[in-house]
């Protein structure tokens, strides 16, 4: 960790030194943003067996501080961000232009995902749908963008997964605990294809189609962080289409996507546990629209959330519904604040019945930039 905290601070403290002294062989921008929210929220659990639970939740955090260094020279460009708030380099890039149409990257960087919500920046999101939050994390590797015109397809292979994540498992000393999802440095590669476009100057499509592999060449991804427990996956762990367009007409913008993650099956299980061996589907529809009137910018965010195990009774499928309503307020130009009201239902099959879950909060913050 120490290493890794000098290396960073090599870094910034390089590209500072280059940026102050105007060097002519290249330009270079440093910028940072840093997000505080202050949250309220209110959870209610009605379970199929049992009473229902109440708990309020009122938090002040800091969301997010970044920062991020930029520069480049001819065809050449740099980019890294680092994220102070839980000591990560999220991104580390450097892109070479071979031509208008063929562009390289190489390094740690963004895997390609899903459609709009998951290309928007961590710190501009309020509420997420379920695809969205199982969308893999940044990792190494290579992207090459092609261009034609007003048409761009993305290739990208980045390093494989060496864990998974989920909804919250049991573990054995009775409670619960989140798994996680991160990248190895050996083994399978995840791999990408991405379309975007612009069409009319209106609509801008994308088209995404992501394969998720384990690191290990025997397809063996560990199930719960901190549990020694291991499920073979075979040649792929998850598939992740989205297909979705952002539209700019009257002034709004309007998102719109539908995804779908496939968490495939285990292989090479027999006997008993072969009838629960069975692929997890998920899908969300997601549609946003913002408007801006002056300094404030309304939205609206709305998702519908699906998963399906393939269990006897349909057990441990989900159906849920969120919601997000805010305002963002810009002071100046590299001030704003915001205020959302965010309400997220679900139902979950336990037991041929349901279990619901229900949560509405406020989130009121300020993210300033430089």
């Amino acid at each position: 960790m120490i290493v890794k905290n000098l290396l960073v601070v090599g870094v910034v403290a390089g590209f500072a030194s280059a940026a102050l002294a105007e060097d002519a062989k290249g330009s270079w921008s440093v910028s940072g943003r840093v997000r505080v929210d202050a949250e309220q929220s209110t959870k209610e659990e009605k379970p199929a067996v049992g009473d229902k639970t109440t708990t309020k939740e009122s938090t002040v955090s800091l969301n997010r501080a970044q920062f991020t260094l930029s520069g480049s020279r001819g065809s050449d460009s740099v980019g890294i961000t680092y994220y102070a708030d839980n000591n990560e380099l999220y991104s580390a890039v450097v892109s070479h232009k071979f031509s208008d149409m063929v562009t390289a990257h190489f390094g740690k960087m963004k895997v390609l995902a899903l459609g709009v919500e998951n290309s928007y920046d961590e710190i501009d999101h309020y509420l997420m749908s379920l695809a969205g939050e199982h969308a893999p994390m940044n990792s190494t590797g290579a992207r090459i963008d092609l261009g034609f015109g007003d048409h761009n397809i993305s290739i990208q292979a980045v390093e494989g997964v060496s864990g998974t994540f989920g909804e919250e498992e049991e573990i054995t000393d009775g409670g619960t605990q989140t798994p996680t999802i991160s990248f190895g440095k050996s083994g399978g590669l995840t791999t990408a294809l991405q379309y975007r476009g612009e069409i009319n100057k209106m609509i801008k499509p994308v088209v995404t189609y992501t394969q998720v592999r384990p690191t290990s060449s025997k397809g063996t991804v560990d199930r719960l962080v901190g549990d020694d427990s291991t499920a073979n996956y075979g040649d792929g762990f998850m598939t992740q289409i989205g297909v979705g367009a952002q539209v700019s007409t009257a002034g709004a913008v309007i998102d719109l996507e539908y995804d779908t993650v496939k968490m495939h099956k285990q292989k090479g299980v027999t006997g008993a546990a072969a009838a629960t061996n069975k692929d997890a589907d998920m899908s969300s529809l997601v549609a946003q629209v913002k408007y801006t009137v002056g300094s404030s910018t309304p939205f609206l965010k709305l998702t519908s959330d699906t998963m399906k195990k393939g269990q006897e009774k349909d057990e441990g499928d989900m159906t849920g519904m969120n919601l997000a309503l805010g305002v963002e307020h810009a002071l100046d130009s590299s001030c704003r604040l915001h205020a959302v009201y965010t309400s997220m239902a679900k139902s979950t099959k336990s037991n041929s019945k349901d279990d619901k879950e229900t949560t509405a909060g406020f989130n009121f913050g300020v993210t300033a930039s430089m």
